[in-house]
C-alpha cells in the first residue's frame, strides 16, 4: 500500500514539473488585461478566440470560420517582453496570404470585413525583439488570439 502511496506521489511531482502553473494561466490569456480591449462598441469577444503557451521562435496555428457581412477585429497579444508578435491569416482553401503583419511594422491588430463566410488559418509566431528572449529558445510565454466580431443588430 505504501508503494502505490509513493507512486501517486511521484506522479503528482512530475507533472508539477512537466506541467508548470504558468502554463495553466495562459488559458484565458486572450480575455487578460494584456490582451483585453476596452471600448470597441458594438463588437463581442468571439467564443473562436484562444490562448496558448508558446515557446520563442514557435508558430500556433489557428483555423476558424469567420462570418461574411460582419466586421471583424483580430487581436493578437502577449507578454510585454515577448513583443513582437507575428501574425498572418490565410485562406484555408488555397493557401494564399490575406495579411501578414511583417510588412505593417508588426502591429497587433487588424479590422476586416468579409464579403461571405471564410476558413481562415491564423498563424502566430512569437518573433520577440528582446535579446534576452531570442537568445533562449526554449523559453514559453502566454499567447492571446482575440477575435471580435460586429454584435448582430435586433430588428423589430
Amino acid at each position: 500500500m505504501k508503494i502505490h502511496h509513493l507512486l501517486i506521489v511521484a506522479i503528482i511531482i512530475i507533472a508539477g514539473f512537466t506541467n508548470p502553473a504558468h502554463g495553466q494561466k495562459c488559458h484565458e490569456f486572450h480575455k487578460s488585461k494584456n490582451c483585453r480591449m476596452d471600448d470597441i462598441e458594438g463588437f463581442k469577444l468571439s467564443s473562436l478566440s484562444r490562448s496558448h503557451y508558446l515557446g520563442v521562435g514557435k508558430t500556433v496555428i489557428y483555423e476558424v470560420v469567420l462570418y461574411g457581412q460582419k466586421e471583424i477585429i483580430i487581436q493578437c497579444c502577449t507578454e510585454e517582453k515577448y513583443y513582437p508578435l507575428r501574425f498572418k491569416l490565410k485562406s484555408s482553401v488555397n493557401g494564399e496570404v490575406i495579411f501578414d503583419n511583417k510588412y505593417d511594422n508588426y502591429i497587433n491588430m487588424i479590422s476586416l470585413a468579409l464579403d461571405h463566410t471564410e476558413l481562415i488559418t491564423i498563424e502566430i509566431t512569437i518573433v520577440s525583439n528582446d535579446e534576452n528572449v531570442s537568445v533562449m529558445q526554449g523559453t514559453k510565454a502566454c499567447v492571446g488570439l482575440a477575435i471580435y466580431m460586429e454584435k448582430t443588430q435586433v430588428r423589430n
